[in-house]
């Protein structure tokens, strides 16, 4: 069954807000797919502004992957800023897609990509434009399933009442295993309702649904324990972990935004992971192991990306990217390659270190300014080594106010 869009009713809020252009869509390397040739539909939502959603890896993969399957289609849609919102709730406007600009409430699956906790709470006010019931007790068969992933849904306790489901870890090979268990439900006559969708989506072991299990908590507010509250459900939810970067080489056409975002250049993961072990550091330790993307499927993917886009700088992305055991041959590639054509190279964030001035001299050598993200250690010695050891009162998950099986429970 077709669903209209939204946008003749949006077009004539346009006028009146600041940068209209982030709402309109249509960037160079968009998908929109037929809506009734499709039997699954996401929409991948990052919680924030446009400018800073777009150039998201995380989201970027996971649009490309789930728009390569047939009879799927993923859509984005992002945090709207205030002046909009305003105006969408007073004209009865749905939070909506950038692609069809459909509303969120339509499609079977609304995932949200969390860097950081600042996010939870524009995605309550994306729920609430939508029409989507903010407590995931309140939700039936109409509304989509709202999965969380990301960093900063590591630990999905926080914003457990609110989401249906979380994915922990890396999330290309989940989502497709999930669009499998959807379509199957749906092919048998959604037997069991809302309830056994989750359940199934639960027995799988990787998919953490807060339904399913009840929290007891410390006097302090730590966790003690996490117990499944139903028979078929995992002890324990499992991690998804790709292994072989060079097995996913997204985003093959990465988006070109039609605003300014924050980040002007085509991005390259050149691995996962990180080689420190510092436990301060939240990113270094939920991505282990460390995995590499070779040399050759860099290079392809630098190509491919440059060629579908356009951009005149790449950015080689990792958590500490002069960290990759052939950095040096990689930056002298690019740099060989790309020399005449004046592309520039960045590392968005690397280790002040791990650098050197061989490295310098590759990224600058064809006379454009390269970005460098240095990340300095500012701690004393001793407070260096009392923060890299490992404290289960300083490393266990927090939630306040505390879930229970009856007061907060689901």
């Amino acid at each position: 069954m077709s669903v209209e869009s939204v946008f003749p009713q949006l077009e004539a809020l346009l006028p009146h807000v600041q940068k209209p252009i982030q709402y309109v869509g249509g960037e160079l390397n968009s998908t929109v797919k037929d809506w009734d040739s499709c039997d699954v539909r996401w929409s991948l939502m990052y919680p924030d502004a446009y400018e800073v959603g777009l150039p998201n890896q995380g989201v970027m993969i996971l649009y490309e992957v789930l728009n390569e399957r047939e009879g799927v289609l993923a859509e984005r849609t992002y945090s709207v800023w205030p002046d909009l919102e305003e105006l969408m709730r007073e004209h009865k406007v749905p939070q909506f897609t950038v692609d069809s600009h459909r509303p969120v409430s339509a499609f079977d699956f609304l995932g949200v990509s969390f860097s950081t906790e600042l996010g939870y709470t524009n995605l309550l006010t994306a729920l609430d434009l939508a029409g989507i019931p903010l407590d995931a007790r309140d939700r039936t068969e109409d509304h989509p399933v709202v999965v969380a992933g990301g960093h900063a849904a590591f630990n999905p306790e926080p914003i457990a009442d609110f989401i249906d489901c979380a994915v922990i870890g890396d999330g290309e090979q989940a989502v497709l295993d999930m669009t499998a268990i959807l379509r199957d439900w749906k092919a048998e006559g959604r037997p069991g309702g809302r309830d056994e969708l989750l359940f199934r989506l639960a027995r799988t072991g990787s998919v953490y649904v807060p339904k399913f299990y009840d929290v007891e908590y410390l006097a302090d507010g730590r966790i003690a324990r996490v117990v499944p509250n139903r028979s078929g459900v995992p002890w324990r939810v499992s991690k998804h972990t790709v292994m072989d970067l060079d097995e996913w080489p997204y985003p093959k056409q990465p988006l070109v935004p039609l605003a300014e975002t924050v980040h002007e250049r085509m991005s390259v993961e050149i691995f996962r992971g990180c080689t420190r072990g510092c436990r301060f550091c939240q990113a270094g330790m939920i991505t282990r192991p460390v995995r590499e993307r070779s040399i050759t499927g860099i290079g392809e993917m630098v190509d491919k990306g440059l060629k579908a886009t356009g951009f005149e700088e790449v950015g080689l992305l990792s958590l500490s990217s002069a960290d990759h055991t052939e950095i040096g041959d990689i930056a002298k590639g690019l740099a060989d390659r790309y020399e005449e054509d004046k592309i520039g190279l960045s590392l968005p964030s690397t280790r002040v270190d791990a650098f050197n001035i061989d490295l310098a001299n590759e990224l600058t050598r064809n006379g454009r300014r390269s970005g460098l993200t240095f990340a300095p250690r500012a701690a004393v010695s001793a407070s260096v080594r009392s923060s890299t050891r490992w404290s289960p009162k300083r490393t266990s998950s927090v939630r306040w106010p505390p879930r229970t099986a009856t007061a907060g429970g689901r």
